[in-house]
């Protein structure tokens, strides 16, 4: 298991960064059940904004697991949301709710619903609402699409006066999160850094979305997880195991505290939780 840090004065509000992993889900029908079949009760649990299903979808499944006695953590994307009035009614709502934490991200539209261009517009406006939301937000050891390394720390940075911690995207090997880590500690960046890892789930599947999100050059690691590629195309199954034992490893190593990991469930939470159960 990847070393928890000391919790951050900032995360001292319910929900804050802790010990326990987060798990991530998709706002799909059957979500909600297969969460609370399947997941230790209270877990932390973050709902992604889906494109295809809207942030209403992300809100309404975070208020049930809110409800369902789970740490709720709906994604929120700046470019989705028209402007700042929306993203404070949204935090009243959550509020209300008994929704404490946020995830914050640009989201992937090209051009904003309204005046939010990005995460630190959205994080200014739901700070001025909720001065105590925790609120994480993303970094990209593997390369931010659209901006330079150098650039994506500088926002990040500026970030980092709102937020509570750092989720990283998926990685498939060690060195990419501690070198930008240390980076990130470089830059002056104090956050937590919960490392994205992907959960116990079908390869051929993880390959497709990997390819999809964004993942980097680390998925090259799949090539050698069996016997290679085509294995990825029969029956088998990915597991974080030895990429969070090469991590607490690494981190130890380097004079680095991670925090424990943000697992990414693809859904798969029969799987996820049966893998978990047992650490």
């Amino acid at each position: 298991m990847v070393d928890a840090p000391a919790v951050d004065p900032r995360c001292s509000t319910p929900g804050a960064v802790e010990h326990r992993p987060q798990f991530e889900v998709i706002p799909l029908p059957g979500a909600l059940e297969a969460v609370i079949a399947h997941l230790p009760p209270g877990s932390r649990v973050s709902v992604t904004s889906s494109p295809t299903q809207g942030q209403e979808a992300s809100l309404a499944l975070a208020a049930d697991l809110a409800r369902a006695g789970f740490t709720a953590i709906p994604h929120l994307a700046a470019r989705r949301i028209r402007g700042a009035a929306q993203a404070q009614e949204m935090a009243a709502r959550m509020e209300e709710a008994g929704i404490r934490e946020a995830f914050v991200i640009a989201g992937d539209p090209a051009l904003p619903a309204g005046g939010l261009s990005g995460s630190l517009d959205l994080l200014e406006a739901l700070h001025a609402q909720s001065p105590l939301l925790v609120a994480g937000v993303a970094g990209y050891p593997e390369g931010h699409p659209h901006a330079e390394p150098a650039a994506e720390l500088d926002l990040l940075r500026r970030k980092a006066e709102h937020a509570s911690y750092v989720v990283t995207q998926m990685c498939f090997a060690p060195r990419p999160i501690i070198d930008w880590a240390r980076r990130a500690r470089e830059a002056g960046v104090d956050l937590p850094v919960r490392p994205g890892v992907a959960g116990p789930v079908d390869l051929a599947r993880l390959l497709r979305i990997g390819s999809r999100v964004g993942v980097g050059p680390s998925l090259s690691v799949l090539r050698r997880h069996g016997t290679g590629l085509r294995r990825l195309m029969r029956p088998g199954t990915w597991s974080p195991e030895d990429l969070l034992a090469d991590l607490a490893r690494d981190a130890r190593a380097a004079r680095l505290e991670l925090a424990a990991p943000h697992v990414y469930t693809f859904n798969a939470l029969e799987l996820t939780g049966a893998h978990w159960a047992g650490r």
